[in-house]
């Protein structure tokens, strides 16, 4: 079932990215293909504040998804082979995903401090669990 949780992760990453995407070509009317990453910067003068606030939240959400998603991928399969309980790297895999989930929502909706706080929160949880679950490898040893 934790292999599972690596592609549903990959989605969660790249969920951002689809409504950056779909946020400035509802405000702008056009999606530049060329030079994609640069399409909110470009757009910031054709969108409302408020929707490019929320297309930078959004770009933002994607990018921090793919630069945690290594650390957790090696760890799910770390914790694998190392003979971690199924059941453990299971549950731990799930919550992962689940605290991705909960990270995106707060960063792509929330403009307020004291809420991004919970943000913070949710990313130090998710790179918790990656770390228990090398830990928890570490502990079991990889078999020859």
């Amino acid at each position: 079932m934790s292999l599972y949780a690596l592609p549903a992760a990959v989605i969660v990453a790249y969920y951002p990215h689809f409504v950056k995407g779909y946020l400035v070509s509802k405000q702008t009317g056009k999606w530049n293909n060329i030079s994609p990453r640069d399409n909110v910067n470009k757009a910031e003068k054709q969108m409302t504040q408020d929707v490019w606030r929320r297309a930078k939240r959004c770009e933002s959400a994607h990018q921090n998804g793919l630069e945690n998603f290594p650390i957790f991928a090696a760890a799910v399969i770390v914790a694998n082979m190392s003979g971690v309980p199924v059941s453990t790297v299971n549950f731990l895999s799930t919550s992962y995903v689940i605290t991705r989930v909960i990270y995106n929502f707060i960063y792509m909706n929330n403009e307020s401090a004291s809420v991004a706080g919970l943000r913070t929160l949710t990313w130090g949880v998710s790179i918790g669990i990656s770390f228990t679950l090398y830990f928890l490898a570490a502990r079991k040893g990889l078999s020859p």
